[in-house]
C-alpha cells in the first residue's frame, strides 16, 4: 500500500511530457489534375519501400527473359510493383487502430493542391495516384516535418 502511494506521489510531481510538435504538409501535382494523395507515415513508408523491393525481387527472378528480351516491360513491372504494395499498404493502414486512416488519404480537385494538417514530426513519403487517360501514374516524394514550418511537396510526373 506504502509503495503505491510513494509511486502515486512521484508521478504526480513530474513534470507533464513535452507536447508534441505538428506541421503540415501542402503540395501541388503537376501537372495538375484530380487525384488520390497519400501520407505515409515513417512506419508505413518504410513498410512500402521493403514491400516494393520485395515483390521487384520476386518478379526479376519470374520474368528475368522477359526483361533481357524486353527492357521496358521491366518499367511496367516495377510500376505494377508500386501500385500492388501501395494497396497492402492501405489496407493495413485502414485497419490499424491507431491511425484514423482517413485523414492520411486526401482528393485533389482540378487544380491538384492538397494538404496534411496536424502532421507529428519525422519523415513521411507523400504518393499520388493520378490518371491521365487509361495511363495511372504513381508519383512519390520524401518529405521531413521537423515542426510547425508548413513544408511543400511538388509531385511532377517524371518523363523519361
Amino acid at each position: 500500500m506504502f509503495k503505491a502511494l510513494l509511486l502515486l506521489v512521484t508521478l504526480a510531481q513530474t513534470p507533464n511530457a513535452k507536447p508534441v510538435e505538428l506541421g503540415i504538409i501542402a503540395g501541388t501535382i503537376s501537372p495538375s489534375h484530380e487525384s488520390k494523395v497519400i501520407l505515409l507515415t515513417p512506419q508505413y513508408a518504410a513498410l512500402w519501400t521493403s514491400d516494393v523491393q520485395k515483390r521487384l525481387d520476386m518478379y526479376w527472378e519470374r520474368y528475368k527473359p522477359a526483361f533481357a528480351a524486353k527492357k521496358e516491360f521491366f518499367f511496367e513491372v516495377s510500376k505494377m510493383a508500386q501500385r500492388d504494395s501501395l494497396d497492402f499498404v492501405l489496407s493495413r493502414m485502414q485497419h490499424d487502430p491507431r491511425l484514423q486512416s482517413s485523414s492520411f488519404i486526401k482528393n485533389t480537385g482540378s487544380d491538384g493542391k492538397f494538404e496534411f494538417k496536424d502532421v507529428p514530426v519525422g519523415e513521411y513519403k507523400v504518393i499520388a495516384l493520378t490518371k491521365s487517360g487509361a495511363d495511372e501514374d504513381l508519383l512519390q516524394e520524401s518529405v521531413e516535418v521537423t515542426g510547425s514550418v508548413p513544408q511543400f511537396v511538388r509531385l511532377k510526373k517524371d518523363t523519361p
